[in-house]
């Protein structure tokens, strides 16, 4: 109810204002400010021997399509070859920046209060996906993650599984996840406008762990629960969403 109030009465600029201070200081207070992976440079630079996991999605043709494979395309080159050292933090916004028209960003589908719609850097939310995905498979360690409100698609129009997505709105829904071994890690995302690639180096082997899905389609909503686990040990709980059906599901 006050949320719905504050976007009423508070103009957007402010509302968006107040959340960059909110992390910000919430950064601060933690010193998850000092551990958050940087831009890599535009120099050359080697990718560790080992890869750890692998994802491929397809990009997927939707409204605003265009404008969706040029966000996927920034998005992805902002996070290519982003190094995580142990204990550093990958965070999606603060690598990607804000999605805006001057940064380059085109209108994609984005979802707004449950409803598909046209904004600048719809489509972002592919790459946050994908980034997300590479974490779990790979063993990283989610500290922030957020569901879509809906589940937009039908079957054949997915381009991962329900579960595993993870949608980003700047400044307020971030994507953060920890390395949380003892040797830094580095992340590749790239894309040829068909498909989207990520993959997550090491310097060392490192087993990449098994995802486990359980979904339960109920009369208005799907309810996914996410679990992962190495060889010989007991999956664990990463996450538990439910998902209004679209209105076409």
């Amino acid at each position: 109810m006050l949320r719905r109030l504050a976007r009423f009465y508070i103009p957007a600029a402010a509302r968006l204002a107040f959340a960059r201070v909110r992390y910000g200081i919430r950064d601060s207070l933690s010193g998850d400010a000092r551990r958050l992976a940087r831009r890599r440079g535009d120099g050359p630079w080697d990718c560790p021997e080992y890869c750890v996991a692998e994802v491929v999605q397809q990009i997927r043709g939707t409204a605003f399509a265009e404008g969706k494979k040029e966000n996927i395309r920034i998005g992805a080159e902002r996070l290519d070859g982003v190094k995580i050292v142990p204990g550093g933090i990958l965070s999606f916004w603060s690598l990607v920046g804000p999605p805006t028209a001057a940064a380059g960003f085109r209108i994609g589908r984005s979802i707004r209060g449950g409803v598909a719609v046209g904004d600048v850097g719809g489509g972002l939310c592919q790459v946050s996906g994908i980034a997300y995905e590479l974490g779990l498979r790979a063993g990283l360690e989610p500290i922030e993650r957020h569901p879509h409100s809906r589940d937009l698609y039908a079957e054949e129009e997915r381009f991962t599984p329900l579960g595993l997505d993870a949608t980003i709105a700047w400044p307020r829904k971030d994507l953060r996840l920890r390395n949380s071994f003892d040797v830094p890690v580095t992340i590749r995302i790239v894309t040829d406008g068909a498909t989207l690639q990520a993959a997550l180096y090491a310097p060392r082997p490192i087993e990449p762990m098994t995802i486990e899905i359980e979904r339960t389609d109920h009369a208005y909503h799907r309810a996914v629960r996410v679990r992962r686990r190495r060889a010989g040990t007991i999956a664990a709980l990463v996450s538990d969403d439910s998902y209004p059906f679209a209105p076409h599901a």
